[in-house]
């Protein structure tokens, strides 16, 4: 089920990136979609728990974390300033030569689990996707200095 998640996650977010590219490129500033993509990110989250049955836990599960609630700290903030970049790339650029530079995001995500939690995620087929994904980087950035 994770491997449709994640497609259905990709279709979306393409969807998304090209729509945003077209109303930021019509004069819509990135900071002002990204309020309304984080205010309707919130609607969509409260409706979906209380529809649920589980807006009880709205504050319960991050008590729960402890001492590990830092880590919810710093994936929200940093998913903050994440997506506001992106939308400033998409306006500075377009949608889709922004995402092909974002693309390399998994091997931050590399970078971070292991410099965080000491895990090692990656194998030689992890590490020659990485570097795929790293000369296609260069490619694209390339091409579009100017």
């Amino acid at each position: 089920m994770w491997f449709i998640f994640a497609i259905v996650a990709a279709i979306c977010w393409g969807a998304s990136y090209a729509s945003s590219g077209r109303v930021i490129e019509r004069g819509l500033s990135p900071l002002v979609f990204f309020f309304y993509f984080t205010l309707s990110g919130a609607a969509w989250s409260l409706a979906s728990l209380l529809i649920s049955g589980k807006g009880s836990r709205i504050l319960a599960e991050p008590r729960a974390l402890g001492g590990e609630i830092w880590w919810l700290v710093l994936s929200i903030v940093t998913s903050c300033i994440g997506g506001l970049c992106i939308y400033h790339a998409i306006g500075g650029r377009n949608a889709t030569v922004a995402s092909l530079i974002e693309i390399s995001y998994p091997l931050f995500v590399a970078l971070f689990a292991w410099l965080f939690f000491r895990e090692l995620q990656m194998n030689w087929q992890t590490m020659l996707g990485g570097l795929l994904i790293l000369s296609g980087v260069g490619v694209v950035f390339l091409a579009n200095r100017s």
